[in-house]
């Protein structure tokens, strides 16, 4: 029996899976920030391998059987950050693999980046266009020789464009210009309201100015502000439709750099993509001048790029097989 571990560090959140070689999910296991940008280092490698553990606890044969984890990394931009994640999540497998048999063979170990793994889980290969809209966005572009290309994804202080983020920011601001006068009365401001408990939009400002008010607090409003406009709210749908026009736009400028990106799958990624049509269809409505669109792969069940990471673990190790 062979099988393979996948995980999907990110700087809030980290998802960790294993498959069966017939890809088969045989265990799953979920834990807090791994991205040593986000936490310090020692602390993102010391919740990796508690996750890890995780993951091996339902079954410790699968640490004997374990061939190869690959771990696709948020904000692991180098190759000296990715040998240093490579070479603890090593030594974690060679030992505990020791302490179970001497005799195991090693696991094999990648750090790739999100944008790799994410592909994997959409479309089956490591290597085309990838739209991200979760809480962060970006945009990414892996050719099939493996060179990587990004656009966007700087940060909520450089360039989230697209992003939940950026929407939470822009409805909270806009419930305070409708406050004012300079835009017209909103159903934002009431859903808002009512989500967080305030009796009057000046209230917020006590709120998300408290230190424990976090990146991810004002992510989740992007929630509302789709509800909003599915319900018709004008400035809910301008927000909407506008932010989708601006990641679309670092989209056509990351085809733009590589010739294998004009014909290449584009796979959509992220709640903002699964949750509103209205933002969906306006990112690839923008798109078509320089894209064709039926490239684009959209699908509401697919694997978690954790499980994407545990795929190409296989594949990889199969590639090593094969030379």
């Amino acid at each position: 029996m062979r099988v393979y571990a996948g995980i999907d560090g990110g700087g809030t959140k980290t998802d960790a899976a294993i498959i069966s070689e017939f890809g088969d999910i045989l265990g799953t296991a979920h834990g807090g920030a791994t991205n040593p940008h986000s936490v310090p280092p020692q602390e993102a490698v010391t919740e990796l391998k508690r996750i890890l553990d995780l993951l091996f606890s339902s079954n410790m044969n699968f640490l004997s059987y374990c061939e190869g984890i690959c771990l696709g990394m948020s904000g692991i931009a180098d190759d000296q950050e990715r040998q240093w994640i490579a070479s603890h999540v090593h030594d974690y497998m060679r030992n505990k693999k020791y302490k179970l048999d001497s005799s195991s063979n090693a696991c094999a170990v990648w750090v790739v980046t999100e944008g790799e793994i994410a592909l994997m889980a959409s479309i089956g290969q490591p290597h085309g266009l990838l739209a991200i809209s979760g809480t962060g966005s970006i945009i990414y572009g892996i050719t099939p020789e493996g060179e990587v290309y990004r656009a966007g994804g700087w940060g909520h202080l450089l360039g989230d464009e697209g992003s939940g983020y950026r929407i939470g920011q822009r409805t909270l601001q806009a419930i305070m210009q409708s406050y004012d006068g300079v835009l017209p009365p909103t159903m934002l401001t009431s859903l808002v309201q009512q989500e967080l408990h305030v009796k009057h939009a000046p209230d917020l400002k006590q709120l998300v100015y408290k230190p424990d008010w976090t990146k991810s607090s004002t992510a989740a409003i992007a929630r509302l502000t789709i509800e909003a406009a599915s319900a018709g709210d004008e400035a809910a749908r301008v927000l909407l439709m506008d932010e989708a026009r601006l990641l679309a736009d670092a989209a056509k400028a990351l085809i733009r750099r590589h010739v294998s990106f004009t014909n290449a799958p584009m796979a959509l990624s992220g709640s903002i993509f699964r949750f509103s049509s209205l933002f969906r269809d306006t990112y690839v409505r923008h798109l078509t001048e320089i894209y064709n669109p039926q490239r684009i792969i959209f699908q509401e069940n697919t694997p978690a790029p954790a499980v994407g990471a545990a795929q190409l673990a296989a594949q990889k190790c199969r590639l090593a097989e094969s030379c």
